[in-house]
């Protein structure tokens, strides 16, 4: 496993979908109207099994580093 991929779900073993799963700012931030200039919320993993994860980081490698070290 290189250092860049994410392990799967600790909870349910699934593997995560970076697509579907994963909330990343680059991608998936959007302006809003009370916020307009916000760097967007940390990456985070939302699984199918109801397990949330946030490293409170924007970045890449810190966020990988988090996840496939957890408990």
């Amino acid at each position: 496993m290189d250092e860049t991929e994410l392990k799967p779900c600790p909870k349910c073993g699934k593997e995560i979908d970076i697509e579907k799963d994963m909330y990343i700012p680059d991608r998936d931030w959007c302006p809003t109207f009370y916020d307009p200039d916000s760097g967007g919320d940390p990456i985070s993993i939302h699984c199918e099994c109801g397990l949330e994860f946030s490293a409170h980081t924007h970045d890449w490698e810190e966020f990988v580093e988090a996840w496939n070290k957890r408990v």
